[in-house]
């Protein structure tokens, strides 16, 4: 094969990423105020080993006061599925439903952003099972997370944990979709 079958492609690759990287405040996420929605997986150890699907709403802001840093603050509204497991021996399921509010800080890098964020999840878990009964607290929650945003519109995937006792923590593996206006 010639070597300009592989050159032109990579060139014209290098071009498109350069023209993005320089339109960077165009594409960015942007400042201001941001919702979404989101699905993903939950897992949970403990009592309740076992996967299931989850669904997210989230609404935040974005503050814009420093270049290349992003910093942020977010309420989320999470529903999982059924977990199933054993407690005492006897079959039980446990669905949890949380809000979260965190504050988010991270790097862009124009269209691009990495984030860690931080707070605090109010939880309700319904728990089935012989013997067993609902509970709710409140308890830490945080993760990491990447974003793609062009024109407003940006994609998400991140990790999130609720750091929990009563349940066992739940680990979130979440992609989503934000729009900030």
């Amino acid at each position: 094969m010639p070597r300009t079958f592989f050159f032109r492609p990579l060139m014209a690759a290098g071009l498109a990423s350069a023209l993005a990287l320089s339109a960077a405040p165009a594409m960015a996420a942007g400042t201001g105020f941001y919702v979404g929605a989101g699905a993903g997986e939950t897992h949970a150890d403990g009592d309740f080993d076992d996967e299931t699907s989850h669904w997210k709403l989230t609404g935040g802001y974005h503050f814009g006061w420093l270049p290349l840093i992003d910093l942020g603050a977010e309420v989320s509204y999470v529903n999982t599925g059924e977990l199933d497991g054993e407690v005492g021996g006897r079959s039980a399921t446990l669905e949890v439903e949380s809000v979260q509010a965190m504050g988010l800080a991270g790097l862009s890098f124009g269209p691009l952003g990495l984030y860690a964020k931080a707070g605090m999840a109010d939880w309700d878990a319904e728990r089935r099972g012989r013997g067993l009964g609902d509970r709710s607290g409140t308890d830490p929650v945080y993760g990491v997370g990447a974003r793609l945003g062009l024109f407003g519109l940006s994609g998400r995937l991140e990790y999130e944990r609720i750091d929990a006792d009563e349940i066992n923590d739940l680990d979130m593996l979440t992609a989503g979709v934000i729009y900030t206006f």
